[in-house]
């Protein structure tokens, strides 16, 4: 199953490549974007040999986790195909590859199509879902709550270490607005603060600045659900990468010292590292 989900992932990138070839920043885009995946499926399978919960699970489900992780974002194709186009409403997508994996047979499958259907939306939106909580067996529900676990997990991953690793994407994807290095005063706004000192998500609709953007990543720390996720960010030291990285837009290092505190001291509450 999994060098087909592979195989299928390549065929979306060269479906939609052709279209996007002689733009310079979406060619990267999806250049990025196979890239992204091929990474997540890493970090997922760093989680599935290091999680406890993983140990001695069949080897179909686990190529089915792994399936589930390397798809998470196949409708990303068709989104930057049709961002280059001029449609600026794509959809969104998570529903998108969620729908396209249900036309395919091999991946109509509960365990794939639903934890993909929201691992890029709140939590909160999974645990709404009636699909979700319309599910019987306990066991399936707690597989799929795991499988959405690992995605998001790697998800996070692989997007932290971009960020912290490749300038060159990490200004036009995830700082969209020009830096301005002339100017590090910029102030995080009150109310994505607020949400940090709680451990509350911190949306993007409360984003203004730059820092904000920047320690919107950081509060990312917080939807972490594996402490071998953890693990493997301290392991890459991607955490202090971060708060070096945000100090880039804004120059409040009593500020920056108390936000590294809080987020050391939440990891190592949660989960003893």
């Amino acid at each position: 199953m999994l060098k087909k989900a592979k195989n299928l992932l390549w065929e979306e990138y060269h479906k939609n490549y052709p279209v996007v070839k002689d733009s310079p920043y979406y060619a990267e885009y999806a250049d990025e974007k196979i890239r992204h995946s091929l990474q997540v499926l890493g970090a997922g399978n760093y989680i599935i040999r290091h999680e406890p919960w993983f140990d001695n699970r069949p080897q179909e489900f686990v190529d089915t986790v792994k399936t589930a992780v390397l798809l998470h974002d196949i409708a990303r194709f068709d989104e930057i195909r049709e961002l280059f186009l001029g449609n600026r409403q794509p959809g969104d997508h998570s529903l998108m590859g969620c729908e396209k994996l249900r036309r395919i047979p091999e991946y109509d499958n509960i365990l794939i199509t639903l934890p993909i259907k929201h691992h890029g939306h709140l939590i909160e939106d999974f645990y709404a879902d009636p699909e979700y909580r319309n599910i019987v067996d306990p066991q399936l529900k707690e597989q799929v709550e795991k499988i959405i676990f690992a995605i998001r997990d790697a998800d996070k991953i692989a997007n932290f270490n971009l960020i912290m690793n490749d300038d060159k994407m990490l200004i036009p994807l995830f700082v969209p607005t020009p830096e301005q290095v002339e100017d590090k005063r910029q102030r995080i706004s009150p109310g994505l603060l607020e949400n940090f000192w709680h451990h509350r998500p911190l949306l993007v609709t409360e984003i203004k600045t730059q820092a904000d953007y920047m320690l919107s990543y950081i509060g990312w720390l917080y939807d972490i659900n594996y402490r071998a996720s953890m693990f493997f960010c301290r392991k890459l030291n991607l955490v202090e990468k971060m708060f070096d990285t945000l100090q880039r837009f804004h120059n409040d290092l009593q500020l920056n010292k108390k936000m590294r505190a809080e987020i050391n001291d939440y990891i190592k509450q949660r989960f003893g590292i």
